[in-house]
């Protein structure tokens, strides 16, 4: 049998290297594509990121991170089989909608995520006035919203905003993640200015509600069957990554199987096949719908390690391969806790974390993203980025 080909696209190594242990997993040829700020272009031997440090790792190249033209020709000049499709897996909202928006162009030799095989169906699903709007229909609870529009810098705030609120781009990789409780008229001007500097068209700006617990669910459809075996718990937002857990708790879904049927009915009406991450948090005792992310969440390699390869499912799915073979639940009762060493370093390095409180979440943590027995080199690269920044953090010191 020929070897399955996957070419992992995204901005963050941690989760990259969640789905290339994954795919690895089921014996895939893994490519990656590392979206980056840097000027870097083509495949690099010497200096690489974390992820690409894995044995399971065969080709990887740098693309400028907002080049979507580049990355449609790196696809094609770098990533196509003569002989088979090569499955596409975005690991970033950039990524997923880039692919989404060029299906015409990419169908001869890859397959990806999608909805109905449709054009553009995906980067239009990324609204989240959308999603609002059906999860609402469905029964869910969804904090109160209006949208701003943004043209050519003006704009005009509607009368019954509520304050606190929550400003946000309506689609994410249309602005940065800059967010924050707005209490009155000109915290909330300030926020959409700078979100349409950034780029924003148009923001959702949220009544603020006072979060109590955050989780998230993982799971993988195929237009008319979907999983999701567990629920991700937030135990310790990260202060430096806007809606990722540093540390966080995956377990089986007792107690929370209404909520998850409403999750699938939201996904099967989107239409959507590929991998996904749904948020949703308490306030005042109501489970609330925050969004749905049309890629892999970024504490998803804690199912896999639970037992569910999600990822590979999906691999298997786009090249019409079986599954029967793979676990689809998590068995009642299991948890665990997991900790992401590459949140848990940035907060650190941004003084959000002590060096005794950072130590303490690595070594209380169940399962870690980065370190793994069977394929050690990433975790010896992440070292040396920590002996780097634990110097630059002193000489910090010393200068102020």
């Amino acid at each position: 049998m020929m070897q399955k080909r996957v070419v992992v696209i995204g901005h963050g190594y941690t989760s990259r290297l969640g789905v290339i242990r994954s795919v690895a997993e089921i014996g895939c040829y893994v490519i990656v594509i590392v979206l980056t700020g840097r000027k870097r272009a083509g495949k690099m031997d010497m200096t690489r990121p974390v992820d690409c440090y894995s044995k399971y790792v065969d080709e990887f190249y740098y693309c400028p991170k907002k080049d979507e033209k580049g990355l449609i020709r790196l696809l094609l000049e770098r990533c196509v089989h003569e002989t088979q499709k090569t499955v596409i897996f975005p690991d970033s909202d950039f990524s997923a909608s880039v692919i989404d928006r060029n299906q015409d162009i990419l169908k001869d030799s890859f397959v990806f995520p999608n909805i109905r095989n449709k054009q553009g169906e995906v980067y239009r699903w990324m609204d989240k006035g959308l999603q609002k709007d059906l999860a609402r229909s469905l029964g869910m609870n969804v904090a109160r919203s209006r949208i701003v529009t943004i043209s050519e810098g003006a704009y005009t705030l509607p009368s019954d905003v509520r304050y606190p609120c929550f400003p946000k781009p309506l689609i994410t990789l249309k602005g940065d993640k800059y967010m924050r409780r707005c209490d009155k008229e000109a915290e909330l001007r300030s926020v959409i200015e700078h979100l349409g500097s950034m780029g924003a068209s148009k923001v959702l700006v949220e009544d603020f509600k006072q979060i109590e617990e955050e989780f998230a669910v993982l799971g993988f459809s195929d237009g008319q069957t979907v999983v999701i075996p567990g629920i991700i718990r937030f135990l310790r937002p990260s202060e430096s990554h806007f809606g990722l857990a540093m540390q966080g708790q995956v377990s089986s879904p007792e107690g929370f199987e209404a909520l998850i049927d409403q999750f699938r009915a939201f996904v099967l009406a989107v239409g959507y096949v590929g991998v996904f991450d749904i948020d949703f948090f308490l306030s005042e005792g109501y489970y609330y719908f925050s969004e749905m992310n049309l890629r892999f969440g970024g504490s998803g390699y804690a199912v896999t390690r639970m037992g569910v390869n999600l990822p590979a499912l999906m691999v298997n799915y786009l090249i019409g391969e079986d599954s029967q073979d793979l676990r689809t639940d998590i068995p009642e009762g299991s948890k665990a806790v997991f900790v992401n060493e590459r949140v848990c370093q940035d907060d650190w390095y941004q003084g959000f974390l002590s060096t005794k409180e950072c130590r303490q979440l690595l070594a209380s943590s169940d399962i870690h993203f980065v370190r793994d027995e069977k394929d050690p080199e990433p975790e010896h690269a992440l070292e040396r980025i920590w002996r780097s920044l634990i110097l630059k953090r002193f000489l910090r010191r010393i200068v102020k």
